[in-house]
Order: structure tokens, then sequence, then C-alpha cells
């Protein structure tokens, strides 16, 4: 599961990311301890190995060889620096690999790599722009629970994959989570959708005017009232003194209007 996001890593990361300052931190995913092991131990096995050839020609061959005996501090002092060269060289990738994280906000999900020491690179995809998250785990990764953490994405853009993330299918549920709810403030009118096009944007609601809203509801309430008098029971307007008099010119072959008796 995601660990509570410290004050410290939120200011740090509002300032490395592409994020507005109001953007909340939802989660923050790093390498599980599992890979950087991996590369240790195979740091330390090479330099097991080449330790053991050192004592192993300074000891055993050097009875039977003089010249290697003459040469056994040199043989010596080569291994062990070939040893620090292994170690400084396993370290390297390893800080590499703790420099890479995954990150969650309310609106996009960010991956920051850092391919050399001098070099980093940011991915981020909008919470909008997701498809599918699925989670893949091998034999090691369901005994130490991480795994590798896959986001789809609609038409012909990359899909996302987060290696060795620590309690994948928490992180997958989170990630989901993050990806209804920005859903859901886009369709309420919450949030601008980057989608574009006239049925993603949130339509503005007409004002109307209480007073008026009043009087119509009194129009209504008053011509319901005098259609229930007339015991009529389907609701026309009356038709005003204009209509009226269009209807009697019509009538009228003449042209001449006609004046109402005295």
């Amino acid at each position: 599961m995601a660990m509570e996001v410290k004050e410290r890593d939120d200011r740090y990361m509002h300032s490395r990311l592409p994020i507005g300052a109001d953007e909340k931190i939802l989660a923050i995913y790093k390498h599980h301890w599992f890979s950087y092991a991996t590369i240790w131990a195979v740091g330390l096995l090479v330099i097991v190995v080449v330790m053991g050839i050192a004592v192993l020609l300074t000891t055993v061959m050097a009875g039977d060889n003089s010249a290697l005996a003459e040469r056994k501090s040199l043989i010596i002092s080569g291994a062990l620096v070939f040893s620090v060269l292994v170690a400084i060289f396993t370290f390297i990738p390893v800080y590499l690999k703790a420099q890479e994280q995954v990150v969650l906000t309310e609106e996009a999900l960010l991956q920051i790599l850092q391919p050399t020491v001098f070099a980093s690179k940011i991915s981020q995809l909008n919470l909008q722009h997701m498809a599918d998250v699925s989670v893949r785990q091998d034999f090691f990764g369901t005994i130490f629970d991480f795994g590798k953490v896959s986001v789809e994405t609609p038409g012909e853009q990359d899909n996302y994959e987060f290696f060795a993330i620590p309690h994948p299918k928490d992180a997958a549920k989170r990630i989901i989570e993050a990806h209804e709810d920005y859903q859901a403030a886009l369709e309420s009118g919450r949030l601008p959708t980057t989608l574009g096009g006239p049925a993603s944007r949130p339509q503005a609601q007409p004002a109307i005017d209480p007073q008026q809203y009043q009087q119509f509801l009194q129009y209504q309430q008053m011509v319901a009232q005098q259609h229930a008098q007339n015991g009529q029971t389907t609701l026309s307007p009356a038709p005003s003194q204009d209509s009226g008099e269009q209807s009697r010119q019509a009538n009228d072959p003449t042209g001449n209007q006609q004046q109402p008796p005295q």
C-alpha cells in the first residue's frame, strides 16, 4: 500500500515535476528493495570470484611456481583494486534506480527515470487518458509482493509500464480510484476536460430571475383554476385580443374592420 506522502517529499515533487501548486500528490512509489538486492548480489558475486582466484593463485599454486610466489602481493593488490571498481560500478546503477519514482496526483500519473547520472526523464499521463491498469508478478514478485504495473492508453499512445512496484495490486487499485474520481470531477463540470468537443464541455446553466419565476407559477395556478371551474381537462392559452381582431379581419371579405356594437 502507498505510504503517507511526507511534507518534505511533497514540496520537493512540486518543485521538480510539472504539476500545479494546488494539485495534491496522492502517492509516491519507489522500486522494491529486491531490485536493489539483485544488483548488489551480482556485484558481490563478482568480487568473491575475483578474490577467490587471487587467493588460489597466491596460496595453492604459488608453492609450485616461484614466479607466482614473488608476485603474491601484486596479485592481491590487483584483486583488491578490481573489487573496489566492481563495488563502485555496482553502486552507480543502484543510485540511478533509487532516483526513479512513480508519482500519482489527483490529475496525472508521472514517472521519473534516471538513465544516467547527469540526465533524467519525466513522463506524464493524464488520468483522463487511461484505459486499463494491469498487474504482473513473477515467482519472486509473488513471494516478496512486488511486480509490474502496466497502464494502457487508448488509441496509438504508448502504454506505461512501472517495474518492481511494492504492493502492485494496492498501487493499481489506488490508480484506478484516482482515475474514477478525476472522471467524476470532469463529468460534473468541476474540472475542465482536455479531450475537447461539445459533449465534453460543461454546459452553462441559464440564469433564472426569481421574481419572473414566481409570476410564472402564479399564472399557471390561475389558468389551472379557471379551467377547473369551466370543467376543462386540458390547458391551452386563452386567445388574445389581437388574435381575435386578426380573425375577424380574415373573415371580413371587404377588408373593412368591423366595429363592435355599442
